[in-house]
């Protein structure tokens, strides 16, 4: 199910050559997330990059198959003082996990998880941080997922996780994923599917879990989670894009319908200066849309406030070329 392998059919791991080109750039970053369009662990220099982030005082993490995550690449992980570890898990039971992670096992990644666990406790350390995401699908039975909801986030407190976010199959690059998402574009969400995420949310109350679900339904936001205005978005040639779908999203289904919109990499590390990158007229053209879609929520709700009208109707400016048809822009 994941988009990027066909997305990066040529694709890499980041070289060190390209990583010393950011390198003077994250003093001026905030946070750093090594996740791109593939395993941050396959990356041999992941080590020394995060060692890098953490000594330009960054709050760093990425997102893991687990598959690598051996224990003695969990201890380095905590001695560098990671921040947050999400794990990529989107099952309770072997048999569905192997189904839809295929070439993974159940045993090893939960076997690595209770390790990096046990550790942290060893080690008396809080950090890092540990969530999971559940990919959410519906579909033909032998991926169909959701239905185990309630069971994972229990399966979640035994291994230790913080928190579960609940994601949906967000960047549709096959028909059959089309099949398989669970939201909907018209109507309701099934009484079946909110019954068991209702069910899934008390359980994490009860053992003190935090959950995130995203939407069943597309509802249009002023700025997407990526948040473009205050981020970018890096990929292992040194491409810099306003985030990863913009990177390598050239066709995609939305609403049922093919898309195809055209790349946004606005210069290479390797030819420019990220600030030159970052100022070039078309790029802070892309940013000036979403900061305008910005003011124009926060002017709806100040008038919505002042003139206690709840009706109020949010008319955004228009998006960027290609945020239009991304499912992240709908809070899916």
């Amino acid at each position: 199910m994941c988009p990027w392998t066909k997305m990066r059919e040529q694709g890499g791991v980041m070289s060190l050559h390209t990583f010393q080109k950011i390198i003077p750039y994250l003093r001026l970053t905030k946070s750093v997330d090594f996740t791109g369009g593939g395993e941050p662990l396959t990356n041999p220099d992941l080590l020394y990059m995060i060692e890098q982030a953490k000594s330009a005082s960054c709050e760093v993490g990425f997102s893991t198959n687990c598959v690598r995550l051996l224990p003695d690449v969990s201890k380095k992980l905590i001695e560098l003082g990671l921040d947050w570890i999400s794990f990529s898990v989107d099952a309770a039971t072997p048999e569905k996990y192997e189904r839809i992670r295929q070439g993974a096992k159940f045993e090893t990644i939960t076997t690595n998880i209770v390790a990096l666990r046990d550790l942290k406790r060893t080690l008396n350390r809080q950090e890092p941080r540990m969530m999971m995401v559940f990919v959410a699908l519906g579909g033909e039975s032998d991926v169909r997922n959701y239905h185990e909801l309630p069971d994972y986030i229990d399966m979640a407190n035994e291994l230790g996780i913080e928190q579960v976010i609940i994601k949906n199959l967000d960047v549709i690059l096959k028909e059959e994923d089309d099949h398989r998402r669970l939201f909907q574009h018209e109507g309701g969400t099934p009484l079946e599917v909110e019954g068991i995420i209702q069910a899934a949310e008390r359980r994490a109350k009860e053992v003190g879990i935090k959950l995130r679900r995203y939407r069943l339904q597309p509802q249009e936001q002023a700025v997407c989670d990526h948040n473009p205005i205050n981020s970018l978005f890096i990929n292992w040639e040194g491409w810099v894009s306003p985030c990863i779908t913009h990177a390598y999203a050239e066709e995609r289904l939305f609403a049922g319908e093919w898309q195809h919109p055209v790349c946004q990499r606005f210069g290479s590390i390797h030819k420019a200066t990220l600030e030159s990158i970052w100022e070039l007229p078309e790029y802070r053209d892309f940013r000036r849309k979403f900061i305008l879609r910005r003011q124009a929520e926060k002017h709806l709700l100040m008038n919505t406030l002042l003139n206690n009208d709840p009706n109020n109707k949010l008319a955004l400016p228009e998006a960027p070329s290609g945020c239009e048809s991304c499912y992240y822009l709908y809070g899916i």
